[in-house]
């Protein structure tokens, strides 16, 4: 404000200077700085509004980005990473690490899916030393039997009878699914990762899962022992009965792809 008389008192005397010396030139030049001071006023009270206006926008603007981050924080959705113990290097965060484990391939009952099963458990109300519980859980061995040494050209290394780890990931994007049949994502979608499809042998008595495990399968440490509770084989493709061929392949190893959207 202060500004703002220093200014009028200026336009006063160059209004003066520029009228003949009478009351009615000083009348005059009152007159239009009373009027200058009007337009002026309400242009600062416009600003002050104006200047208010905006730290609210910015204001609400960073509430909104606060919240679209909770959210983001919040959403997205999780899938297992057989065979690894990290997960991929974009924007995915570990949930944690475990062992894949499932149902002894000799008994006809129990779960047929696979879990990750946590390598920091925590207990309850147990019993040692007696097995009481008619369901069971084993670990999981690499076995590839015919897929020589170990389907070491398949994974970058001799696999034969070590136990498989794995890792649960939580990703941002909305929705993961795995695409069985392919190592490349259609158009849209982002690669978590890819593998090969692998499952139990169709001999055993225990059916069990089809799993996407990693091309490059990590092992579990110490656990090489050759136990052969439940175990991991390739995935091939059975024609001559309902399976489309072509497109696929009798005996052709399946890929397969996990993508995020």
């Amino acid at each position: 404000m202060k500004d703002l008389m220093f200014l009028l008192k200026i336009f006063f005397m160059v209004c003066l200077l520029a009228q003949p010396i009478s009351t009615e030139g000083e009348k005059l030049c009152t007159l239009k700085q009373d009027r200058d001071y009007k337009i002026l006023e309400e242009l600062i009270l416009l600003r002050n509004e104006v200047s208010a206006a905006y730290r609210k926008i910015k204001s609400l603007k960073t509430e909104v980005d606060v919240l679209k981050n909770d959210q983001k924080e919040a959403a997205g959705d999780t899938y297992i990473r057989w065979g690894r113990m990290t997960c991929p290097d974009n924007e995915t965060s570990l949930l944690y690490t475990g062992f894949m484990a499932g149902s002894n391939r000799n008994h006809p009952g129990t779960g047929s899916n696979y879990l990750c099963l946590t390598d920091t458990p925590l207990w309850d109300q147990y019993k040692n030393g007696q097995i009481d519980s008619y369901g069971r859980i084993t670990g999981v061995e690499y076995q590839f039997t015919n897929h020589k040494p170990g389907a070491a050209e398949f994974f970058g290394g001799n696999m034969l009878n070590h136990n498989a780890p794995c890792a649960v990931c939580h990703t941002q994007s909305r929705v993961s699914v795995m695409i069985p049949g392919r190592n490349k994502c259609y158009n849209g979608w982002r690669m978590e990762y890819s593998g090969y499809l692998v499952t139990g042998s169709f001999s055993d008595k225990s059916a069990t899962q089809y799993v996407c495990l990693d091309k490059r399968p990590e092992k579990v440490f110490n656990g090489n022992a050759n136990h052969d509770d439940n175990m991991l084989f390739l995935v091939e493709g059975s024609c001559g009965g309902s399976l489309a061929c072509p497109p696929y392949v009798a005996g052709r190893e399946i890929t397969c792809v996990v993508c995020s959207l």
